[in-house]
């Protein structure tokens, strides 16, 4: 059966790599909008279930698709990808000296003839921040790396300096619940690593 990552993400597709032999990484290009009348679970999950639904639409066969939106959760504001730098500053400003929620939904839909299995679930861990100086803020604002992440860092990058500690799945702060996948996908009897 094809497996289908929606998602151009490089972590991701690291991540899948760990459980998954061979996928096809098919982009959705559904615009992430967020629904003020959701949680900001809800709004995480029904975002990645909005990726994955477009990549079915596109696509053919029996298959499965996998789709996974992060958000970065700081004083019940949901920090996205920055926009520019000023954003990404106002971002690590905000998170730095204490600690954030990061949430990652997880899709899977298995579609076989004109059945459709859906498997909706998440995973969360929380990342504490060093007291980061300006000059700090600065210098990592410098490199390429905060600008295609939410929240503005990414927890195993160059970033990693200044996480004191992670809580919870690590996996998930990365961008992929591997345990919750690897489990989904065992029980749709997919041959795994």
């Amino acid at each position: 059966m094809k497996i289908i990552l929606a998602s151009k993400s490089p972590r991701r597709q690291e991540l899948l790599k760990k459980i998954v032999n061979d996928f096809e990484v098919i982009a959705s290009l559904e615009e992430e909008v967020k629904d003020d009348k959701l949680t900001p679970l809800e709004n995480c999950i029904e975002i990645a279930y909005q990726k994955a639904l477009n990549v079915m639409n596109k696509t053919e066969g029996d298959r499965i698709i996998i789709s996974s939106d992060t958000i970065v959760l700081k004083d019940k504001e949901i920090l996205g990808k920055p926009k520019n730098r000023e954003d990404a500053y106002y971002m690590l400003n905000k998170l730095k000296g204490t600690s954030n929620e990061v949430i990652t939904s997880l899709i899977v839909l298995k579609i076989v003839g004109n059945q459709k299995e859906e498997y909706k679930t998440y995973s969360k861990g929380i990342v504490y921040v060093d007291d980061m100086t300006n000059e700090e803020i600065n210098a990592y604002l410098d490199c390429e790396e905060p600008y295609d992440k939410a929240g503005a860092y990414a927890v195993q990058g160059v970033f990693s300096k200044h996480v004191t500690k992670v809580e919870g799945d690590y996996m998930a702060i990365i961008g992929l619940p591997v345990n919750k996948l690897y489990n989904i996908l065992k029980k749709l009897d997919i041959t795994l690593k």
